[in-house]
């Protein structure tokens, strides 16, 4: 009993001990906030710097990347990763302090891959890095006001993927001279969203363009091989014998007439061909698979390449600044044979093209060509049951919007 009366006492006696340092205790003083753990991993000290450059007209890979510093050992790892750049790409090289020689470039061409060129040790390698994306599939519009490019960049599409456009219906429609205001391309395509919430127009799986009256339809397929290509909705072949221009992307000065005034001589006399004007060094490619007939210099032609086509065909260019085919040489359809000149009679850069069909010439800008590479027998079945899924969407299709959704 005496021990618990002490040990009462005892805990009494602390508490008013601790009531009277309570009350004696003074006033906290406001302290500055202390930054947070958080904030300080938020935002490290950089460990590398990117230099930029956007590819513009004229430029090659290797004028970027010795532009910007890269060694010659990175360009050679590259393989063909960038043999196909579009005006508009941007080629990033990361650098680490103290270091002389580049780390990593990546090329920013594919809104799903990203190409990569990486230093391991001592040697370069590259690689497709994928991109993680959300694909959703969507059905949109795209009217054409002033020109393709303005409408698709302005909508979303990077350069690389306008290109990708044009050369679905390039059998059809030269872009140079025929895309009317108010053409309009109804999409079914992929919608990319990243981790962000960034989105980004990805892959067309189909399309149609509506233009000056014209109706084309394209539809991406998928043979059981593996071999994709574009198709009409009945299930022939969009590609064609002939290109319908001989350059991407140019525009047409002088059409196709039976008299006009020579620009030099000042007569009037048959100019039996287009002119296409565009920059010096402009690639020319070869309209159709052909045999060089004639490669060198023409008089007034300037430097001046002919190719002769199956059945009867020929196609000539004109007042190039370079040659890159010999005589005799066979050709592909797409491959670059020369570059826009302006050698022989001729006042400023361009392209005189002609197309001769059994000697006569006409008009390329009109002239009808066979369709080659039908879809197989056996493929047609799929094939028509994709294709009536996927019209209706095209028909349903909205105008897109610059946050890249359709509009209402």
């Amino acid at each position: 009993m005496k021990l618990a009366r002490i040990g009462v006492t005892v805990v009494v006696l602390g508490l008013l001990s601790f009531a009277g340092y309570v009350a004696a205790a003074p006033r906290p003083v406001d302290q500055p906030p202390v930054a947070s753990v958080t904030a300080a991993l938020v935002a490290p000290a950089p460990w590398f710097r990117t230099e930029r450059h956007e590819v513009s007209e004229g430029d090659t890979a290797g004028s970027i990347l010795r532009a910007m510093g890269a060694p010659a050992a990175m360009l050679n790892a590259a393989g063909n990763g960038l043999d196909r750049l579009s005006i508009g790409d941007e080629i990033l090289i990361d650098w680490r302090e103290g270091e002389d020689q580049p780390f990593r470039l990546r090329l920013l061409h594919d809104p799903a891959f990203t190409f990569e060129i990486a230093r391991t040790g001592d040697k370069y390698k590259s690689r497709q890095v994928p991109v993680p994306y959300v694909v959703e599939e969507m059905a949109a519009a795209v009217t054409v006001t002033s020109s393709l490019w303005e409408a698709a960049t302005s909508v979303g599409f990077s350069p690389s993927q306008v290109i990708n456009l044009a050369k679905i219906f390039e059998y059809d429609v030269d872009f140079n001279t025929e895309l009317v205001e108010g053409a309009k391309f109804r999409l079914v395509l992929d919608r990319l969203t990243g981790d962000d919430g960034e989105q980004r127009v990805g892959d067309i799986r189909a399309a149609i363009l509506d233009n000056g009256g014209k109706s084309f339809t394209a539809i991406r397929y998928r043979t059981s091989d593996g071999e994709v290509g574009w198709y009409a909705a009945d299930g022939s072949a969009r590609r064609k014998a002939f290109l319908r221009s001989p350059i991407e992307f140019s525009r047409v000065t002088s059409g196709f007439s039976s008299g006009r005034r020579h620009p030099i001589l000042g007569t009037m006399r048959a100019h039996k061909g287009v002119d296409l004007a565009a920059p010096s060094g402009t690639p020319i490619r070869s309209v159709a698979d052909g045999v060089v007939t004639q490669s060198g210099w023409a008089g007034g032609h300037g430097n001046h390449i002919e190719l002769r086509h199956e059945g009867g065909y020929i196609t000539g260019y004109s007042h190039l600044s370079s040659i890159g085919v010999k005589r005799g040489e066979k050709v592909r359809q797409g491959q670059l044979i020369g570059r826009v000149g302006s050698t022989g009679m001729s006042t400023g850069p361009h392209l005189h093209y002609e197309f001769m069909v059994n000697g006569v010439h006409k008009d390329p800008m009109k002239q009808i060509v066979p369709v080659t590479r039908p879809l197989p027998e056996a493929e047609k079945p799929a094939f028509l049951a994709l294709r009536d899924e996927i019209l209706p969407q095209l028909e349903g299709a909205k105008e897109i919007t610059r946050d890249g959704n359709p509009g209402g």
